[in-house]
């Protein structure tokens, strides 16, 4: 303790001009330097909400894709005045198709599915679920699923779209709309299911 005092004076009021000198460029670099990481972390933040916003476009977007090119069965909820509207809370896709196959072995195996999604209201925005419901046969073990799981998430609805092409029933568009923060992302599928029986 004695060493730092001696370096002061003990009638000195403030610091030296020297002092200051050195003092203000230091001060400076340490504020210039956590500027920049203030800039990185915001700079970071816009790119995770996006990054987020991305992938729940793709999630749900593949997904219903994914599904729709096997479906021989494509319907919207009729019961609603518009079929389209996907922020009603009665809108729906139903998605159904059954396949049956011989291995090489000779052993039967058969699929019946119902895919149905639906959007929830979730934290300011919605959630798209898919519940499967769908009978396994392979040989002669039978499963039965009923399984409901989470599309996408962060969706805005009422930008959302999900209808026929140009009025034909061989295809239909689904655009999703994910809003992350300030961030915004959209596309739109074209799907043609493989051999659509229409219920709109």
């Amino acid at each position: 303790m004695k060493s730092f005092r001696k370096f002061f004076k003990h009638d000195q009021k403030g610091l030296s001009l020297i002092e200051l000198l050195v003092a203000i460029p230091i001060i400076g670099l340490l504020g210039l330097a956590m500027g920049a990481v203030l800039i990185q972390l915001l700079h970071s933040d816009k790119i995770s909400q996006r990054m987020l916003a991305v992938r729940q476009v793709q999630a749900a977007g593949d997904r219903v894709s994914q599904d729709a090119v096997q479906a021989q069965v494509v319907e919207f909820n009729t019961s609603i005045a518009d079929p389209y509207d996907m922020t009603d809370p009665a809108w729906y896709l139903k998605l159904e198709w059954t396949g049956q196959w011989t291995d090489v072995d000779g052993t039967y195996n058969s699929r019946d599915v119902t895919v149905t999604y639906t959007l929830a209201p979730a934290k300011g925005k919605y959630v798209l679920q898919r519940h499967e419901v769908s009978t396994i046969i392979v040989g002669s073990t039978t499963e039965n699923r009923d399984i409901t799981t989470t599309a996408g998430e962060y969706l805005d609805a009422s930008q959302m779209s999900c209808e026929w092409v140009d009025g034909s029933t061989s295809s239909f568009s689904f655009k999703v709309v994910a809003v992350v923060g300030t961030k915004t992302e959209e596309r739109t599928y074209t799907i043609t299911p493989r051999s659509v029986i229409a219920d709109v």
